[in-house]
């Protein structure tokens, strides 16, 4: 399983999804879904706009779980 791990990101930096839209230009709805740590996919595009916007590497964005 991958974890979102955007909202503790933006937890840590007392942002949301509204923030996360304005400032990384990513859509409303899917910067909703990434703050509630939902999702099935996500495009490299965005996965890039996220990195760049937390300053940090991939993963820091997402974390692979494995399943039991």
């Amino acid at each position: 399983m991958i974890k979102v791990k955007v909202p503790e990101l933006l937890k840590e930096r007392g942002l949301n999804a509204t923030d996360l839209m304005r400032k990384a230009s990513i859509a409303y709805a899917t910067a909703y879904r990434l703050s509630k740590g939902q999702g099935t996919a996500i495009s490299f595009d965005v996965l890039d706009a996220l990195c760049q916007f937390f300053d940090v590497p991939v993963e820091e964005i997402l974390e692979y779980q494995p399943t039991n």
